[in-house]
């Protein structure tokens, strides 16, 4: 019987491949002839590899149609698995995958590596996958291939239709064959419309353009001086401070007259931002790329070339100006029949890294041009470009030089030479963390948005990624504290804020860059600088940098009880009635101080252990009580049913809600990402188990008095149990019921996105329901009164041992309130606010209360339940308890 699956399998297998075969035979023999492979693998198969490819067509392959979706993109990759040698020395056996998509990729900002907010319009991500096998020639550049599947995602049934994949992919290309063009053509039942690709992709480059670079480059004047590179780090400086930024173009040429075309009319676009991108750059200094023009400086990783919007260039690194010259050529489309080709290399590009910068210059600039005559069609003027948002580059030999100061004191009031006082104080400098914020903003229009503030420069010194700085004097990166004085408190100060602000009335928004210098005092901490601001929709009206623009920012002190935040303001300088006047803006950002975080990172790493230790704690107590139940079975029918499954909803509302929200919560926050996620993890296992334990101990503990009740003799203690739970429940509901019109209040009283933050009215009876926890002897107390038992029901080490695990959360919460600065609520892991109220007042109400009820739970079981009750209510239901005798 093995043998018929067996047997079935091969079958499958052999009409696979003949229907694989034949396929090919059809459709790609006459392109590339079939050829048996051997079993050599080849290893290059990145050769092979595409990314960020792009495509039209495919009617029928989505559900929905993505071409008029502006937010949306169609990208193409490939991905070759295995490439195998033929019987043929001039083709290989490619086995590949293709994924056709729709979708918007990932959003960063300059050097911001994680994303602020969720974008607006932004669509659910559709990909289909093909798997391909085929042949390439090397001799023709033809890679014919077909395949058999399709996956669709994310919803609806895979198709499973054949298709052929042709792509013309040249062993060696030069800038007119740069680009990879091709075709999928749909063979099976199900039709889909043909698609054509494009993307930029080389096996091997031969640079052709080089010559024409330099005579272009030649003709520009010497512009200042620039940073220099050695040889040997031309490319991964280049790699590293050209790829993956933004560059804004900066429409202030002097040129007019009849015979100065613009920008968008050579294009047939507007633009206002380039970046260069996939470059591939040799030893020698020589590379080559493709260059997009984007609509905003928030860069996209993972977009998909354009052709209309995008050009192809080559160049090189010229080592004695110290700056790239590059030549590039346009994208030109072809018709529906056509791929797109290159053609007209008549732009001229060049880029170098100034080594001082100021308010008006950047610190990576650029100029781009024209190469043909005044009077020739698609002539342009000019354009120089410099890099936009994000931080700044800190290049080895870079130095800033403050050209404002003189207007910055007339506009600033700052207390120059005031130490910090013993009562606040706020950020001295030596931190470029502290210094460094995002923000939100705001003005009087009813526009918001978001962005960040990045410090370049703090005095002299150059400031860097993950608080480091960079010292010109010796060019090579130390932390901040070895380079500022300690005793210092005014300083010199520069920023580059960018933000996005949406638009209140319609859709998309507009991008602000703005480059400012100031002063910042240290006693204060008040920073006051005059800003630059290049114009966002570049027009023949409003062609000039702005930099009557003044920005006041306050920051929260270190030593702040209540915590805090930064305030400030963006004000223009200019009058109503001046075109580039705009409504004041306010920003505010909720800062988290370098000193908070280590603060913070060590008090979790307090808290982890005291959760641990108070749940060992709660399982020894809960063991111990298990022990005399054992030995004192007697007393076992009198313990309070009612008081053990509080005890136990106090472990599995932790156990199951509030700890994975916790985790969840602290996760999303990205608070954590600054620990250790390894310690955490574990902490979270042990914390599960003892939770668990203590859980099974309760339920062990339950199981043993409900079987003692189950007798007929304690029938008594049955209904006993059911008067504790008549008056406990009420008590519990009236509790439950007034947290709720509290909270119900409060939600009604809070703003959208407060009401978003603190989630719904359920989750704010949580804590109502550890406040339950704090009193869970209450149901023995009554239960001892309703029976007036002195039995020993209740070990000292469980009544005592659970009360003071319970009342220990709220010692230590007064504790961190005094003692910690700030509150920063996502990073509570012991006595958090999530489980139960806490306050100063709740801080002493809670332990008074388990006081109270141990001392109560002891006093009756050495004198009896009445104990607690008044005298006279005592001969009441003494003599409600005389049985009644029948004659």
């Amino acid at each position: 019987m093995a043998l018929i699956p067996l047997s079935l399998l091969l079958l499958l297998a052999c009409f696979s491949t003949s229907s694989s075969s034949s396929l090919y035979a059809d459709h790609c023999s006459s392109v590339v002839p079939e050829s048996e492979a051997t079993s050599l693998f080849v290893d290059s198969d990145s050769s092979f590899r595409i990314s960020n490819g792009n495509f039209s067509g495919g009617g029928g392959l989505f559900r929905s149609p993505r071409a008029s979706n502006s937010s949306s993109f169609p990208y193409f990759h490939f991905y070759p698995n295995y490439l195998h040698k033929t019987r043929s020395p001039d083709v290989l056996q490619v086995e590949g995958t293709l994924v056709l998509g729709h979708g918007h990729p990932t959003v960063f900002h300059g050097m911001t590596y994680h994303r602020r907010r969720p974008l607006r319009n932004v669509t659910l991500q559709e990909e289909a996958t093909f798997d391909f096998s085929g042949f390439w020639s090397e001799s023709t550049g033809k890679l014919c291939m077909v395949g058999h599947r399709i996956f669709y995602k994310p919803l609806g049934d895979p198709l499973q239709p054949s298709a052929v994949l042709k792509l013309n992919y040249p062993k060696t290309s030069n800038i007119f064959t740069s680009l990879v063009s091709g075709t999928v053509e749909s063979l099976g039942p199900h039709h889909i419309d043909p698609i054509s690709l494009v993307a930029y992709a080389q096996k091997e480059y031969d640079f052709t353009m080089i010559p024409q670079a330099n005579h272009s480059c030649s003709s520009l004047p010497f512009q200042e001086e620039s940073l220099s590179f050695g040889r040997t780090s031309v490319c991964s400086n280049l790699l590293q401070y050209v790829t993956g930024r933004t560059f804004q173009l900066d429409y202030d040429s002097g040129c007019t007259g009849s015979n100065c075309g613009t920008l968008s009319g050579s294009f047939g676009f507007s633009a206002r931002f380039l970046s260069f991108d996939m470059i591939q750059c040799s030893e020698n200094g020589r590379l080559h790329l493709y260059i997009e023009f984007p609509n905003s400086s928030y860069l996209s990783y993972d977009v998909p070339m354009v052709p209309k919007k995008s050009m192809v260039g080559e160049g090189y690194w010229d080592h004695v100006k110290n700056r790239l010259c590059l030549i590039a050529c346009y994208i030109l489309e072809g018709s529906s029949q056509a791929s797109p080709s290159v053609g007209d290399c008549s732009i001229g590009l060049s880029l170098w890294f100034p080594t001082v910068m100021t308010l008006r210059r950047n610190d990576v600039v650029g100029h781009m041009w024209s190469t043909k005559k005044k009077s020739d069609p698609g002539y342009f003027s000019m354009v120089s470009f410099h890099r936009s948002g994000g931080r700044m580059v800190t290049i080895p030999g870079l130095r800033y030089n403050y050209t404002q100061m003189d207007s910055v004191s007339r506009s600033c009031k700052v207390r120059s030479g005031k130490t910090q006082s013993s009562e606040e104080r706020y950020p001295d400098g030596r931190s470029s963390h502290d210094m460094r914020f995002s923000i939100v903003v705001k003005d009087a229009g009813g526009r918001s948005g978001w962005g960040e503030a990045n410090v370049f420069s703090i005095g002299d010194v150059l400031c860097g990624d993950n608080d480091f700085v960079m010292a010109s004097e010796t060019a090579s990166f130390v932390p901040a504290a070895d380079w500022v004085a300690k005793n210092q408190s005014v300083w010199n100060v520069s920023y580059a804020i960018s933000y996005y602000m949406y638009s209140a009335s319609a859709e998309g928004g507009e991008q602000f860059d703005i480059a400012a210098e100031g002063i910042y005092d240290a006693g204060s901490g008040t920073l006051c600088m005059k800003g630059c601001r290049s114009p966002s929709l570049p027009t023949k009206n409003q062609t000039a940098i702005d930099c009557e623009i003044l920005i006041n920012i306050q920051f929260p002190p270190l030593n702040s009880k209540m915590g805090g935040r930064i305030n400030g303001t963006i004000n223009t300088t200019r009058s109503k009635q001046d075109p580039l006047y705009f409504d004041p803006i306010k920003l505010y950002s909720q800062q988290i101080y370098a000193a908070e975080v280590t603060e913070a990172i060590w008090r979790m790493d307090v808290e982890i252990v005291m959760v641990m230790i108070s749940l060992t704690l709660s399982c020894i107590c809960i063991g111990l009580q298990t022990f005399h139940a054992k030995k004192h079975r007697d007393a076992l029918p009198s313990m309070s049913i009612t008081m053990l499954g509080v005890l136990i909803l106090g472990y599995v509302i932790p156990l199951v809600l509030n700890f994975e929200a916790l985790f969840a919560n602290r996760s999303q926050s990205g608070f954590l990402s600054l620990r250790s996620g390894g310690w955490l993890d574990v902490h979270e296992v042990i914390v599960r188990i003892l939770s668990g334990l203590a859980l099974f101990l309760s339920f062990h503990l339950l199981q043993m008095a409900w079987s003692a009740r189950s007798l007929d003799e304690n029938k008594g203690h049955r209904v006993a149990e059911w008067t504790t739970l008549k008056l406990c429940l009420p008590l519990y509901f009236a509790g439950a019921l007034l947290t709720w019109l509290i909270s119900s209040r409060h939600h009604l009283q809070r703003s959208e996105f407060s009401r978003q933050r603190h989630g719904s009215r359920w989750e704010d009876l949580v804590p109502y329901a550890g406040l339950v926890l704090d009193g869970f002897l209450l149901p023995q107390i009554v239960l001892n009164v309703c029976r007036n038992s002195k039995d020993k029901i209740l070990t000292p080490f469980f009544y005592v041992g659970i009360t003071i695990t319970r009342a220990l959360p709220h010692l230590y919460d007064a504790y961190r309130s005094r003692s910690y600065n700030r509150r920063i609520d996502s990073s509570y892991i012991y006595a958090s606010p999530g489980g139960d109220f806490y306050s100063l007042v709740w801080d002493v109400i809670v332990p008074c209360e388990g006081l109270l009820f141990a001392a109560a739970i002891y006093l009756q079981q050495r004198v009896g339940g009445y104990c607690l009750l008044p005298q006279r209510f005592r001969k009441r239901v003494e003599y409600e308890a005389v049985p009644v005798v029948a004659l």
